[in-house]
């Protein structure tokens, strides 16, 4: 290396303000300025200042003519912050001058104004300006080419670092000596084989703190750059790589200092996913090239101080680095250049998104009682997880009103800021700031509660990590993608394994016991609790991983470990203090609201959400929904929340207008109806389609005398209170009205006929036959209508007895009466067999009134009747209804047909019914609480009784059950006379699985609360 073997020049002031004189022309005050291998001089001219730049003698001029052609290029494109050549007197780029009888090559640039970068203090927005100007540079420098920029031999060309290996003797601290070499391998090994392909150009290479100018008055400002001495063709990313080795020379934040540099070069020069993948040990092996220069210059002109003038500094640093995580640090260049910190997350994270896991912890967190331990000051009283007392606080934090076998747990959510840590194993090397954003989800449970793994999967690592504040006991799980793309699960704080079940390399399914929660003596020193996490990635760990990360660089550990409530599925409630708990809303109801509004459940649920069959609470908790008969199609269900939005955005008005909504869903509607049921009339509610069928019987008839099914009920209009003897008969009721006539109710489990044959059904059909004679015997005239659910739904779940209601409708027909059946609760596919449930008797009524699940919770409800009927009633009075068979109502409609026939609900709740009732069954033979079981598809009952002989009601039982259930997240209620029979109208996507829990949720509530 000619460049160090012979001293630079270093001429006098007085020779170098000659030589500006003599060959430029110019006339200035000399101020000498440090260089490395060649003399600079600043010229001070009253107009402006220039560089006077005299090459060592030893320096290609042709070197020298590239850099002029650099600046001449840039210069022509417009490009800010370079020097311009000023040519000589005779109009050349260069002159030639001779020096102590060698030559000499000289030339003279435009001065920058400004302090250079080494002479002001750092942050991060100059280290973001750093990379954007380094990033416009790259740009600019793109398509330009110069013969003499390929330069294999030069000693900065970062391509060909590998050549400087043996030079890494040359460093005299072993520890130093030993990771620079350990560098070198990794080079070989991963990075070299990696650099075919990868853009190319013409680079500076040279970005160091000295020849960055920054705005002398704006230090965060970077404006210029100089000597382009190192300029080579390589690898484009190298430009950003040595950036960074300089820029993060003893940087009190490495992080931010990186994440600075990259965000502002790429955000002018955008780099690929290949580039974003090496930048960090290309800028590492910056630094190892750095310091095997510098040694071995050193070693060879030991009395030349600026070899050695940025040594310290790059083995500090270089120490530090050696102590992050190398993947950490691929995934943060990553990050900040605008991709995934972990190039498979994004796919690893919609996968998990839509997977059915297995339950972590069991009983389900899901469906379990459960608090949210925040540590962000909502719970001033709560105690460090690591502090004793802490499990006698959690104890008391369990409802009182939770049985004993009943689940309870902790949850501390991903993602939270914790002060906790405070030990040195969460503190950096590289940064000031401590780990402390959470990257799992604690879930506190007493010690041994067992661990189950939610995914097929290997076992990687099973460890024990002894430190204060560590996980314990370890394990992690290895799983892949439907597209092989491997990801783990770590499960921290575990007891001692003494099963073999976490042994490395043994195959787990899904389900399958791999631990259990461990006490405070094995577990890390904390209250008994389950630390779980997912990675994306290993990054370099084995057996342990980080279980909390930085905030400020969140989004990078966030690819890393993702939310592993992509597994465990928890609502987001789950992990909010809600400032407006159950409490709070009854005391604002019983201000605002009339009492005659019933609350659910001795604990009061307070409900934010619904999806398919579940109900979420205000702490996340999913509760089973097996009665909410509304929503008929699963709450919130997207084909028909989009189909009621978009009709919402277009036009709501009323039917005075013409439209095909409201023909096209008529039309639809009626297919699914017997021949003659042709003519609809739309309406808001079962109650007021209920008030309407009644009113268009009277007046097709002129008469008004009803007959109802004792404990029927019709609505809450006080037409529909004077028919239904379930509320005028019970406390607050009043006499029967005298135009109404109460049949037997047809129960062949309670009543005075038994069972369910023909001869029962004439029987009670009979009763039916009584009234009407009744009414004929009053009025003269007999009854406009019989009027009866196909199925009992208040009366108790009761599935009438064969040919009950085809006598009853010959009685009623027999006597000019017409027959109106009340679907509100039963029909549109729910009996499984049949679309209506009065299909069940076989029979065809004169009217069908719809409610209910017509509209899946959306205020719709429909009357369907003959033409000749319809006619009757058009006496002249207009029927309009301001809302009724609105286009957004029509478009609910519509949509809740498509599902019903498109996810075949109708089979389904036949299978899942007949799985029901087999299940109850088989819980009748254990419990002898349990009466009678009884229903048709998924609309069941459960009678519970005290006594088998005297068929005693158990009320008491079965509100108790009911509650239990609740504990348990099954929502169920009681119904019928006595109150003693369990109802189960659920959402038409209850399926087996649901079908499943809520046996199991019964089985220990029966067995809670036997008889007596």
């Amino acid at each position: 290396m000619e460049l160090f073997d012979t001293a630079p020049p270093a001429l006098c002031e007085q020779r170098l303000a000659a030589i500006a004189a003599e060959y430029f022309g110019i006339r200035a005050k000399i101020t000498v300025l440090a260089s490395e291998r060649d003399q600079n001089a600043r010229l001070k001219a009253e107009d402006r200042s220039y560089v006077l730049k005299i090459a060592h003698a030893s320096e290609d001029p042709d070197q020298l003519r590239m850099q002029n052609a650099t600046l001449a290029h840039l210069a022509a494109i417009g490009a800010p912050g370079v020097a311009q050549i000023v040519p000589t007197l005779a109009g050349e780029s260069m002159a030639r001058v001779d020096i102590d009888g060698r030559d000499h090559f000289v030339r003279v640039v435009t001065w920058l104004d400004g302090s250079p970068l080494s002479q002001t203090p750092r942050s991060v927005a100059q280290l973001r300006d750093l990379g954007a100007f380094m990033g416009d540079l790259t740009h600019n420098m793109q398509g330009f080419g110069h013969p003499c920029a390929f330069r294999p031999d030069f000693v900065w060309s970062l391509d060909h670092v590998s050549r400087l290996r043996p030079w890494a003797q040359d460093i005299a601290d072993p520890g130093n000596r030993g990771r620079v070499a350990a560098l070198f391998d990794r080079y070989a090994e991963k990075i070299a084989p990696r650099l075919a392909g990868l853009r190319a150009s013409v680079l500076h290479q040279d970005a160091n703190d000295n020849n960055v100018i920054v705005d002398a008055h704006n230090p965060d400002r970077v404006i210029g750059l100089i000597d382009f001495g190192d300029m080579a063709f390589g690898r484009t990313i190298n430009e950003l790589a040595i950036t960074l080795a300089y820029a993060i020379l003893d940087a009190e934040d490495l992080y931010a200092a990186i994440r600075a540099v990259i965000e502002g070069f790429t955000a002018r020069f955008p780099i690929t996913e290949a580039e974003a993948e090496i930048v960090y040990d290309l800028m590492r092996m910056r630094l190892a090239a750095s310091v095997c220069v510098s040694s071995h210059q050193g070693r060879q002109h030991p009395d030349n101080p600026y070899l050695l003038i940025s040594q310290a500094p790059a083995f500090r640093t270089l120490e530090r680095l050696d102590a992050i995580d190398t993947g950490f640090m691929i995934a943060l260049c990553r990050r900040a250049a605008g991709l995934p910190a972990i190039a498979a997350a994004p796919a690893i994270r919609a996968e998990l998104a839509a997977l059915a896991a297995a339950p972590v912890c069991r009983p389900d967190i899901r469906r379990s009682a459960r608090i949210a331990l925040l540590t962000d000051g909502t719970r001033p009283d709560m105690p460090a997880y690591s502090d004793p007392a802490f499990d006698d606080w959690l104890a008391s934090q369990r409802p009182a009103s939770l049985p004993g076998c009943v689940a309870f747990y902790g949850l501390g959510p991903y993602g939270e800021r914790r002060t906790v840590y405070t030990t040195d194993q969460f503190a950096d090397a590289a940064s000031p700031e401590r780990r402390c954003r959470h990257l799992g989800i604690d879930i506190f449970a007493p010690a041994g509660t067992p661990v189950h793994a939610p995914l097929d999967g290997i076992v990687r690592d099973a460890t024990y990590n002894g430190a204060p504040l560590d996980y314990g006991h370890t394990l992690i799980l290895e799983h892949r993608t439907a597209g092989g793309a491997p990801f783990f699960t770590l499960y921290g704080h575990l007891g001692q394994d003494r099963t073999g079940a976490a042994t490395a390399g043994k195959k787990v399914r899904a389900g399958d016991v791999i631990g259990h929660f461990g006490d405070w003596n094995e577990n890390g020193g904390w209250s008994p609790h389950l630390h779980f996490q997912i990675m994306t990635d290993m990054l370099s760990q084995s057996g342990n991983f980080f279980g909390v990360g930085h905030d400020s660089l969140h989004d990078v550990w966030s690819d890393i470990c993702i939310d592993p409530n992509l597994l465990l599925g928890l609502a987001p409630e789950s992990f909010a203090a809600d400032p407006n708990p159950p409490e709070a809303l009854m005391k604002r109801r019983r201000q605002s609201l009339g009492p005659s509004l019933s609350v659910a459940y001795r604990n009061k649920l307070k409900i934010v959400r619904g999806q398919g069959p579940w109900l979420i609470d205000h702490g996340g908790r999913a509760y089973l929904d097996a009665v909410n008969n509304i929503t008929h199609v699963g709450h919130c269900h997207p084909h028909v929340v989009a189909a009621l939005t978009r009709q919402a955005a277009i036009l709501n008005t009323n039917t005075r207008y013409l439209g095909e909504a409201i023909l096209d869903y008529s039309e639809r509607l009626t297919a699914t109806l017997p021949g003659g049921l042709d003519t609809v009339f739309f309406v808001n509610s079962g109650s007021e389609a209920n008030e309407l069928a009644l009113r268009i019987a009277r007046t097709a008839l002129g008469k008004k005398s009803t007959v109802v099914l004792d404990w029927a009920y019709h609505g809450n209009t006080s037409g529909m209170v004077d028919v239904s003897p379930y509320k005028f008969k019970r406390k607050g009721g009043f006499a029967k009205p005298d135009f109404v006539e109460i049949a037997t109710f047809p129960d062949p489990f309670r009543g005075p006929h038994k069972g369910m044959s023909p001869e029962t059904g004439q029987a009670y059909a009979a009763d039916v036959a009584r009234c009407l004679d009744d009414i004929e015997r009053a009025t003269g005239d007999g009854a406009a209508a019989f009027i009866a659910e196909s199925i009992s739904g208040v009366g108790g779940q009761v599935i009438y007895p064969q040919g009950y209601l085809s006598r009853a409708y010959e009685h009623v027909r027999a006597r000019g009466g017409l027959c109106i059946a009340d679907e509100v609760q039963c029909g549109f596919g729910r009996v499984g067999s049949h679309f209506w449930a009065f299909e069940l008797q076989g029979v065809v009524p004169d009217i069908v009134v719809m409610g209910k699940p017509i509209g899946n919770g959306h205020p719709l409800a429909a009357v369907a009747t003959t033409a000749k009927l319809a006619n009757a009633f058009a006496t002249g009075m207009e029927y309009f209804n301001s809302f009724g068979g609105n286009p957004v109502s029509m478009a609910v409609g519509m949509a809740v047909m498509d599902v019903i026939e498109g996810e075949d609900l109708q089979a389904k709740a036949l299978a899942t019914g007949a799985r029901v009732m087999d299940a109850w069954r088989d819980l009748a033979g254990r419990h002898p609480i349990i009466g009678d079981v009884r229903g048709q598809g998924l609309f069941c009952g459960l009678e519970l009784i005290r006594d088998r002989d005297t068929l005693e009601p158990a009320r008491e039982e079965a509100a108790n059950i009911v509650n239990h259930l609740r504990e348990q997240g099954v929502l169920l209620s009681t119904d019928g006379p006595d109150e003693n029979v369990l109802k189960f109208k659920p959402p038409m996507v209850f399926g087996p699985d649901e079908a499943d829990i809520m046996h199991e949720a019964l089985n220990n509530a029966l067995t809670q609360y036997p008889v007596g």
